[in-house]
Parts: C-alpha cells; structure tokens; sequence
C-alpha cells in the first residue's frame, strides 16, 4: 500500500489522507486509522502559519510506504525523525541526487524539490517526526537575509540554498534527541502545542548546531554526489545486521577512496564511525532476539557474526548495561 503524505503546510492534511484510505479524518489536526492488529494514527499541527509539524505512529501488517513527493522547488525543507523496532529505508530522488539509507533510527533533512519514499517495517512499530518550514520563514528567525553574503555563513545555511539538499545521518543525531518521545504524549491536553512548539523550535536550533559552521570545502565533502553515491553502495551492500562487517582496508577500496577518506566520508553521511554505525542495529536485533525467547544467547551471538561469546556480551552491556544472559532472564 501507498500513502502519500505532503509535508507542505496545509489545514487539510488529515482528510487527504483519510481519502486514500477510503475513510473519513478523525478531525482536522488528527487521523486514525485500523485494520486488525495494523494501525496508523497521526497528528498534524501548524505554528507560525509557516512551520508544519506531522507526528505519526504505525505499525501496519503489510508492505507500506509513504511517499511525500517532490513540490518542484526548494521553497520549503524538512527536519525528519523516525524511530522503528526494526530497519525502515528511505529512498530520495531530485534533480542528479539519488540516495537511499535503511535504519532503526534515522534523521533527513531534506528540500522540497526532492521525493522522498519510505518503505516501513513490515508488523513492527515505527514512530516519527517531521518538522517542515519556508526557508524563508527560517531567515527571518536567524535573522538573515538570503541575498546578503553573510561572513558566519555555515554549512546548513549553504544546504539551505542548495537546490537539491539533503542531509542524512543514521542513529547519532536521533540519540541526542530522546525527548522526542514527548512529542507523542498528552496531544490532547491543553499545553501541549506550546509544549511542543518549544520542543520542535529546539530541535531545529539543535539541528544547526549538529550540523556546525564548517568551510566550504568540508560543505562540498558533505554534497559530492560522487562520494555519496559510492558511501551508500557500500552500506547497502556490506552493512547488514546479521552479517560480518568486512575490514575497512577492504570497504575502501570497494568504494575506490583511501581508508581516511572513506571513514570521512561514511561518518559525514551516517552521523557514525562504520563499526559502530554496523554494531547498534546488530545489538537491536539481538536485543529483539532476546526478548522473542526462543534462542540461547550463544546460538544468537552465533547468528549476529559473532566468533566469541565474550566480545557480544561485552558489547551488549556497552550499549543496554545489562548482560544478554540478564536480560533474557527478564523475559
């Protein structure tokens, strides 16, 4: 099934998308929709008359994407976070760019001259957030002006004006954002679009700021089409959570860079080192593996690549502090 979501302000989200499924909006800030034990529910709100937020929780038994298509311009951008209990894959199209990125946590930031289609976990839950505005909304508030050449100019502020930009960054920035989780409480309460207003303005400021003001020749790392092409072959390819990760000399030369140049460029793209981007989806997947009951711990370490129990428990407790032999004793 395919749902398409448009990210653009608008008072009539909920009820273009209750139309595709062939029902009725709950109201016109919320959607809710169910089919045994499938469900989608969002919720949309506007602040500023310029800046759209949609919060969207599901979880659906069957092969779902959303798809927010491309409005032909860059006018309006995007400040996207999802979180899924297992890997969601994004795919992103727009003048030369063509990307894609598959993860449990993910953060986009993206124009809207770009498509962007989202293929979700298939039975498992998946929540994000999406954050969208007029760039020139976001000058005003900077206090910028988009003619003049400003000497702070900073990275995001050139992705800003790109005309194709996007911004990707696997797990690291979604992790220092763990409030999030209050963007899905209490909607109905009296305080909560202030509340979360505030929340996503400081999101967005966080965003800058995770980004930094760098030259422009780290920019131009950041947007070589060539480089990212090659990084994310590589990923798709090589990084798969229930299998090995070759070693880095190798991965390098796969995609035809020097290794200092290719953990570089990998970190700028996913937010992470490639060990460790490659470690926290196998940790989740044993984790969930863990939680299901049905393997011992060393049959599970053996399905995740591992040649020795003490290096997946040493890990584990790393990112969960606790053991996998404790955890599976809670279940």
């Amino acid at each position: 099934m395919e749902i398409k979501l448009s990210l653009k302000p608008s008072k009539d989200w909920m009820g273009q998308v209750a139309e595709q499924f062939g029902v009725e909006a709950k109201s016109a800030s919320e959607f809710y929709h169910s089919e045994g034990h499938s469900y989608v529910k969002l919720n949309a709100t506007i602040f500023d008359k310029e800046v759209a937020v949609l919060i969207g929780d599901l979880c659906w038994h069957k092969p779902l994407n959303t798809v927010n298509l491309s409005l032909g311009t860059n006018e309006y951008w995007t400040l996207q976070f999802v979180h899924s209990e297992d890997a969601h894959t994004h795919y992103l199209t727009g003048g030369v760019a063509q990307k894609h990125t598959q993860a449990f946590k993910s953060s986009l930031f993206f124009s809207s001259k770009m498509t962007i289609n989202t293929h979700w976990a298939v039975g498992k839950r998946s929540r994000f957030v999406a954050i969208s505005f007029s760039r020139e909304w976001l000058y005003e508030k900077l206090g910028l002006s988009e003619t003049k050449n400003n000497e702070t100019n900073s990275a995001f502020l050139n992705l800003l004006s790109s005309e194709a930009g996007v911004y990707m960054k696997g797990m690291a920035l979604f992790e220092q954002s763990l409030s999030l989780n209050k963007l899905f409480e209490d909607v109905h309460t009296p305080t909560w679009k202030l509340s979360a207003q505030a929340k996503c303005y400081q999101l967005i400021a966080d965003f800058i700021d995770q980004i930094g003001y760098t030259t422009t020749e780290e920019l131009g790392m950041k947007l070589n089409q060539s480089d990212l092409k090659r990084i994310v072959a590589i990923e798709n390819k090589y990084f798969v959570a229930t299998k090995p990760l070759p070693n880095l000399d190798f991965l390098a030369s796969e995609a035809h860079m020097s290794l200092s140049k290719f953990k570089k460029c990998f970190k700028q793209v996913y937010g992470l080192p490639p060990y460790e981007y490659h470690l926290n989806p196998k940790l989740e997947v044993a984790k969930n593996q863990l939680l299901q009951n049905k393997w011992t711990v060393s049959e599970i370490a053996s399905q995740l690549g591992y040649t020795s129990a003490a290096n997946f428990d040493k890990a584990f407790k790393k990112k969960f502090a606790m053991s996998p032999t404790s955890m599976l004793k809670k279940v």
